[in-house]
């Protein structure tokens, strides 16, 4: 609109011929919820490094035997899996805490205070990825459902989110076969989650770290059913441990070890004198801590998550990609069990296997949401592709909103999306040997919009994407020219 000029003279008035441009949304934002060692004052937090973390929410819970024999303390993964998160290329993201180990204690998690921590991550648009790994070991089958339920929903109900969940494992199930363990845990999984799948992916199995765990010198002793208790007015412990011949052995040179003796040069090499003295000691140590490094996958994944957006883009799918910080896996998987994770008839729920090749390693092998038998949104990347794309198109047309709903604004509107597609085609997201085989960007009168649409201030705009999808086989034909 012109200047309404009151005094003869040269006026300059700037006109911008060009377009507003479409400015891509972050992809890989995750928002982590689990239990912490200490809490903070904002009940969302916004972190960008491990450092950060422990400052802020602390370490892992402490290893202890319980009374039935249990590693207490194991089930708290969340610092792991935030360790995991970053050494897998993790960068900026959210923690909410549930809650600290003692108060976990004192009250057994349960799923409301995941439920309220999905809610309050809802208020975070920044946030793209859903994550909550320790509630697959702390909640029981039906009440994870009802947390993994909770998070699709919110994905489904917000452009661009999107949950990776953990596929549960009974750790103590007395299987037969790897594919009994398999088959039972995957079809419990698909009959708990049966809503909004393609805004969610799965994985299996559980993943042991690499991180070292430290289970204190008399909490070893204690799995090995040996007590050892420090009489009034004694330097060493009296231990009570029945059949074992080298008893006064161990009763002459041991020594309590306690929290502050730890750093104590002369302790520790006292102690590593009566380990091999010890009965199975080193063979119970390397148990516990095996048990102790298990971890759902959830971590480290949305970690591949974020780096391959950041090397390629959120249309690669994040799979064919080795895992930092694992060691083995809880189940191996072959080939003929993964058929069955990766298409199932019935369900048409898909799980993505994470395998270990020999001379490869550990590899995500891959890249399906829930929706495995939709032919729209069955890959991961298309589906996230299609939410980047939805939430970076509302952001940056929204300076639309009261313009005059008539052809210059259509046009406008048209040439800044139509230029956005143009980029991500030639960045190799989009299928089409040219960008009109690509996408194609409707609006208009009769086109997009009736009469009454733009009598009731409706301005429609239809997009269309050929996404690219990965190449889950890849399919070879040989031909041999025989002797005519």
């Amino acid at each position: 609109m012109a200047l309404d000029y009151k005094t003869p003279g040269v006026y300059v008035e700037e006109k911008s011929l060009l377009p507003p441009s479409v400015a891509g949304v972050a992809t890989a934002i995750p928002a982590f919820i689990g239990y912490t060692e200490k809490k903070t004052k904002n009940r969302v937090q916004k972190i960008t490094s491990l450092l950060e973390f422990q400052t802020l929410f602390g370490e892992g819970a402490d290893l202890t035997i319980g009374e039935d024999g249990s590693l207490s303390g194991q089930k708290f993964v969340l610092f792991d899996s935030m360790r995991l998160f970053f050494d897998n290329g993790g960068g900026t993201c959210y923690v909410v805490s549930t809650g600290t180990y003692a108060e976990a204690k004192l009250q057994a998690p349960d799923t409301d205070v995941y439920k309220d921590a999905i809610k309050q991550v809802a208020q975070q648009s920044e946030v793209t990825l859903l994550v909550f790994p320790d509630a697959a070991l702390l909640l029981g089958a039906d009440q994870l459902k009802d947390v993994q339920t909770e998070a699709l929903s919110q994905c489904a109900s917000m452009v661009g989110r999107f949950a990776i969940l953990d596929v549960q494992q009974n750790l103590d199930g007395n299987y037969t076969t790897p594919s009994e363990q398999i088959d039972t845990e995957i079809t419990g999984f698909r009959q708990r989650v049966t809503n909004n799948l393609c805004y969610g992916a799965a994985y299996y199995p559980y993943l042991k770290t690499s991180y070292s765990k430290n289970i204190p010198f008399p909490e070893v002793l204690k799995a090995l059913g040996i007590s050892c208790e420090l009489n009034e007015g004694e330097n060493e412990p009296v231990f009570s441990q029945p059949s074992q011949p080298t008893l006064e052995e161990i009763k002459k040179r041991a020594v309590w070890i306690s929290e502050q003796d730890l750093d104590n040069p002369e302790i520790k090499m006292k102690m590593n004198a009566i380990i091999p003295l010890i009965p199975g000691y080193a063979q119970k140590l390397e148990d516990l801590k095996d048990k102790a490094s298990v971890i759902p996958p959830s971590g480290a994944i949305a970690g591949l998550y974020v780096s391959t957006d950041n090397k390629v883009g959120v249309w690669q799918a994040p799979a064919n990609a080795g895992l930092a910080g694992i060691k083995d896996l809880c189940v191996q998987i072959n080939d003929s069990q993964q058929a069955g994770m990766n298409v199932d008839p019935l369900s048409g729920k898909s799980v993505n296997a994470i395998r270990f090749f020999k001379g490869k390693g550990i590899l995500v092998w891959g890249s399906r949401t829930l929706d495995g038998g939709s032919s729209e949104w069955r890959y991961i990347p298309v589906r996230r592709l299609f939410s980047y794309v939805e939430q970076s198109v509302k952001l940056s047309t929204a300076w639309a909103v009261f313009e005059p709903n008539d052809a210059n604004t259509w046009v406008k509107i048209k040439c800044q999306i139509s230029n956005f597609l143009s980029n991500l085609w030639r960045a190799g997201a989009l299928a089409g040997a040219s960008a009109d085989e690509a996408f194609f960007v409707e609006v208009g009168k009769d086109i997009t919009m009736t009469e009454a649409d733009i009598n009731d201030g409706y301005l429609r705009v239809r997009i269309g994407l050929a996404a690219v999808r990965p190449a889950e086989f890849i399919i070879l034909e040989f031909s041999h020219k025989v002797q005519e």
